[in-house]
């Protein structure tokens, strides 16, 4: 019953704000608090079956599901407590959106079974967009406008993947995916997961909302954005993807691919960018290139040596804790002070793997896992490089917050306490989960070395190249608009008879009807899922 209780709450909080009045203030005094609630029923555990409520949904606490209740619960209330100084309460459409949000995560991280999954992340994508476009700029609608769009694809394709599983198996408890089996229909399952999760992740190429959504959202939205949102797309990926089955080898090694692909490309986005939180967007999305490489091994290691889960989940508590508290920092003037930079580089070292951090404790791990593969030598330098390059950008980030230094306001309690608890937390983890590492002196020279070759690149770029590239946020999102342009437009002396020009507007037209499409279709899901709700609702009340 405590589960149900964490997921109706934040919605009844959004009711009474959206209602006003005097009860309005009061609930709007109740955001910070409600994450905190999560603690309850992760130490009850169990599972909870409600038979009356509609489709059966089951939630349950498991290892996968302790891992996103803690960083849901620790640094979503920590913003939340910034937001409320930051964030008028009169913006009543940025505190709905983040109380939705809060309700869908926690469904989705709590449900055990098919549907009750899908609505709570669908109810959380959609919801974001009101975060994303809180100061109603030119620049804040078009970031909603393409995360609109990329949400929805997305949610279109994971939609079409639970009803191709949901027509086999009906409303089944989601860890029997795991196991998969030889059917067909589970690799177009799992492939049309994966594109769907990918977007969330913000797995290149299909991160272009991540760093357009950060820069004109509030920075305790960037923090849940980042630090906790985008790993929805790893929970659906732990719940939903089959692991099992036909051709299993082959997707690990695509997405071991394709999560180095990301995190280095991250990182080269990012350098070229010149604003503080579109840097810290595109580290995002490198980072969460190294959890897609975490989370391939599922495959490609059938029998590790430690509990793979386990360094998946230290891995998320690493990066969630560290970048929420990046982000807070960006609302607390970095630069005003020696002790402010001090605050704003300690989770940025630990990002980079600094000796005896969390990330050095994180990719030791993630090293460890990749032992047993062909060209483990070579990929555990790649790793290495990760972190050199992770430093240059995050150096870039550093010296970005140097100059916040005017207009220095108080220092929010907030990001001191998540500094710490980014420590913290992934430490105990680990401790709980047996993996803690003391390195001896070669230990501490492999994470090292990485950070010396930064120094040295920073050193080199600093002095003898003068090569500044300046890619605009969105990058693909800036060649798509360019083209769309270039191709709506008729050029000069070209008649409006000319074969090609049809042929474009034609092409034009069917691109849009098919992106016309797919936005209907998850949102036909969630339209099915309410009626559904509506006419249960009647049955318990004796209407009909």
């Amino acid at each position: 019953m405590s589960m149900l209780i964490t997921i109706v709450l934040p919605l009844v909080v959004a009711a009474l704000i959206a209602a006003g009045g005097p009860a309005a203030r009061p609930a709007w005094r109740l955001v910070p608090i409600l994450p905190l609630l999560l603690a309850w029923p992760l130490m009850a555990g169990g599972r909870y079956e409600p038979d009356w409520l509609l489709f059966g949904f089951t939630l349950r606490v498991d290892e996968v599901t302790a891992v996103f209740v803690v960083l849901l619960g620790l640094a979503w209330s920590l913003a939340g407590w910034q937001a409320i100084r930051d964030i008028d309460h009169h913006q009543r459409a940025f505190w709905i959106g983040w109380l939705l949000c809060l309700s869908g995560m926690t469904l989705a991280t709590f449900s055990a079974d098919l549907v009750g999954f899908y609505l709570g992340y669908v109810v959380l994508s959609l919801s974001a967009w009101l975060m994303i476009v809180q100061t109603r700029s030119d620049e804040a609608w078009r970031a909603g406008r393409i995360y609109l769009v990329m949400a929805l694809l997305g949610e279109a394709a994971i939609l079409a993947a639970v009803l191709l599983l949901a027509g086999h198996y009906g409303n089944f408890e989601l860890g029997l995916l795991a196991e998969g089996d030889p059917e067909r229909h589970h690799i177009i399952a799992r492939w049309l997961l994966l594109a769907g999760f990918g977007i969330k992740l913000g797995i290149i190429p299909l991160h272009m909302w991540l760093p357009l959504a950060h820069p004109d959202a509030p920075v305790a939205a960037s923090a849940v954005l980042s630090g906790v949102i985008v790993k929805a797309g790893l929970l659906g990926c732990l719940k939903l993807l089959p692991r099992t089955g036909l051709e299993s080898e082959a997707t690990g090694q695509i997405l071991f691919v394709l999560g180095l692909f990301t995190a280095f490309g991250g990182v080269l986005l990012g350098l070229t960018q010149q604003r503080l939180k579109t840097v810290l967007a595109y580290s995002t999305i490198s980072q969460m290139g190294l959890v897609l490489v975490g989370f391939s091994l599922l495959y490609l290691v059938p029998e590790p040596e430690f509990g793979l889960l386990s360094m998946i989940g230290l891995l998320v508590m690493h990066h969630g804790f560290n970048k929420s508290a990046l982000f807070l920092a960006c609302g607390n003037t970095p630069g005003a002070s020696r002790i402010r930079l001090l605050l704003f580089a300690l989770p940025a070292l630990a990002l980079v793997a600094a000796p005896l951090t969390t990330g050095f404790l994180a990719k030791h791990w993630l090293k460890q896992g990749v032992d047993g593969l062909d060209g483990a030598s070579a990929v555990y330098y790649l790793l290495a490089l990760t972190s050199a390059m992770t430093a240059v950008l995050l150096w870039k980030a550093w010296q970005l917050a140097r100059e916040t230094d005017s207009d220095p306001g108080p220092v929010h309690p907030a990001w001191p306490v998540l500094v710490v608890l980014a420590t913290l937390v992934p430490w105990t983890w680990a401790i709980l989960a047996d993996l803690v590492y003391l390195p001896d002196l070669a230990g501490l020279w492999d994470s090292l070395w990485p950070l010396l070759l930064a120094v040295v690149l920073v050193t080199v770029h600093a002095r003898w190249v003068r090569f500044r590239p300046n890619i605009p946020e969105g990058d693909v999102v800036v060649l798509f608009e360019a083209l769309a342009r270039k191709l709506g437009r008729l050029p000069p002396g070209l008649p409006s008879s000319d074969p090609g020009r049809r042929v474009m507007r034609r092409l034009l037209v069917r691109a849009d009807v098919l992106d016309r499409h797919l936005k209907e279709l998850p949102l036909a899901g969630l339209v099915i899922l309410l009626v559904g709700g509506v006419l249960w609702l009647l049955v318990l009340m004796g209407v009909v």
